[in-house]
């Protein structure tokens, strides 16, 4: 007479994994998606930086307009990368602009208490006159690159957890 197979379930099916073993799983993919999030956020910011930096057509005599131009990555309104640098440009004092860019960018935490968010700026007060009075790009063309930049990566990622 033939032996009755043991089973788990009333189906006869057996668990693959346990519950731990489940939870593990999904543990782990939230942790990486969130490193898929700040990574992209942050190289967002970074290619904002770039091309406001090398493309901004303006004279900044002080170093400041260019030095406040840079971003913040929020999760849950707390800072979790940033990016403000001194110019290489030409200039006479540069270390204010980067500290009014910080504390500007940072100014705006609060406005966003849940979820991910990028803050791009030029920090100077008067970057946004440069731009309409002068006529000249501060950060106009960067912020448009950016958010052709982030869909096109975004785009990409999809793509790949489809297939």
């Amino acid at each position: 007479m033939a032996k009755k197979a043991k089973h788990k379930g009333s189906n006869g099916l057996r668990p693959l994994w346990n519950k731990k073993q489940v939870k593990m799983f999904f543990e782990k993919a939230a942790e990486r998606t969130e490193f898929i999030i700040e990574n992209l956020l942050a190289r967002t910011g970074e290619e904002f930086v770039k091309v406001a930096r090398l493309e901004g057509n303006y004279i900044d005599h002080t170093g400041n307009l260019r030095s406040s131009i840079g971003y913040v990555v929020l999760k849950d309104g707390k800072p979790i990368s940033m990016d403000f640098q001194i110019s290489d440009k030409a200039g006479t004092d540069k270390h204010t602009g980067k500290r009014e860019g910080e504390q500007f960018a940072l100014s705006l935490a609060n406005l966003f208490p849940k979820g991910y968010v990028l803050i791009c700026v030029a920090g100077m007060k008067y970057a946004a006159f440069v731009e309409a009075m002068e006529n000249k790009d501060v950060v106009s063309l960067a912020a448009d690159k950016a958010q052709d930049f982030i869909k096109e990566q975004s785009r990409s990622l999809f793509n790949q957890l489809a297939a």
